[in-house]
């Protein structure tokens, strides 16, 4: 019996091979190029680029040279300047009626010559005007010792400098104080000025220059322009002018004056020049009790520089004139 055998021949389609195709192992991130994986970061930190992750401290450079300067010269001038001893008190004089006591003096007409030569215009709008004359005082010299040489163009700069030189009036080295050799209170160390200043002149032109005109002062109007220029002489240009930009409520910031600054002291409502005096006080009196825990000698060396120069504003008409 013969057996037969079929055989069948089956032909596939091309397509079917084509779905059997080779597929690699999905890459992982520690796959991809150095290149990438920046790339990569860089997108993915971007909406925080301008984040920081602590506040800023509103730290000046070189303020803490300035305070030690400060000191320095504060504990000088004690040594050299002993407490008097205090006199008999007197009976006090009866007060004058209350109506007289509180009723302000209105006229801008000052009798005796100004510096500028000018009449004085008591707001905060004029730049560049005419200042009431130097007002005597108890503890500082009472003497006129600058040259003058910018009375005429800058009246407020010049009284400015009427009042450093009465408070820095020698040239000389004073314990302590890291600005080394000092004259007119302008230090030859290189974390103060980082220049030897021999006479009153140069003094005058260094102030001038490197202050006067570098931060911009003279933009200020002449009611706090005169302060400005002793605190910046004080604490630092920088210290100093961030400190009066938080004073008027603007951005803390410690570059020269600017407009927004100049039209804040336009539009300041009430006695810009005395209050500002209140917060220098503030400020050394907390100096003072940080460094020295209170040290009443230091405490009252204070008081009277604020004294002298709050009864020195531009603005400010003395009870004693002060003249050449």
């Amino acid at each position: 019996m013969k057996k037969y055998f079929a055989f069948f021949i089956i032909v596939l389609s091309p397509c079917v091979y084509a779905q059997l195709q080779t597929v690699p192992f999905p890459k992982t991130y520690m796959d991809t190029t150095l290149t990438q994986r920046i790339n990569n970061m860089a997108i993915g930190y971007k909406p925080f680029m301008d984040k920081q992750a602590y506040s800023e401290l509103n730290i000046v450079p070189g303020e803490e040279i300035y305070t030690d300067h400060m000191i320095a010269i504060q504990e000088d001038f004690i040594a050299e300047h002993p407490e008097p001893d205090q006199p008999e008190e007197k009976p006090s004089e009866p007060a004058p009626p209350a109506e007289s006591a509180q009723k302000p003096e209105q006229s801008v007409i000052f009798a005796g010559q100004t510096i500028g030569g000018g009449i004085v215009m008591e707001n905060n709008q004029v730049i560049g005007g005419s200042c009431y004359p130097a007002a005597r005082d108890r503890v500082f010299t009472n003497q006129i010792l600058t040259t003058g040489r910018y009375e005429s163009k800058y009246p407020a700069f010049e009284k400015a400098l009427i009042t450093i030189f009465r408070k820095e009036g020698r040239c000389g080295t004073i314990k302590n104080d890291p600005c080394g050799y000092t004259c007119y209170g302008i230090g030859s160390s290189p974390k103060c000025a980082g220049v030897v200043i021999n006479s009153r002149p140069e003094a005058e032109d260094f102030y001038h220059e490197r202050y006067w005109q570098k931060y911009k002062l003279y933009k200020l109007p002449d009611v706090i322009s005169t302060d400005i220029m002793i605190a910046c002489m004080a604490s630092g240009p920088g210290s100093a002018l961030g400190q009066f930009r938080k004073f008027l409520g603007l951005k803390y910031k410690t570059s020269a004056v600017d407009d927004e600054m100049v039209d804040a002291v336009k539009k300041y409502n009430g006695d810009i020049h005395n209050n500002w005096m209140d917060v220098r006080d503030e400020f050394l009196q907390g100096v003072a009790a940080k460094r020295y825990q209170g040290n009443p000698s230091i405490h009252k060396s204070y008081k009277n520089a604020i004294e002298i120069k709050r009864k020195n504003g531009c603005h400010v008409r003395p009870a004693e004139p002060l003249y050449r």
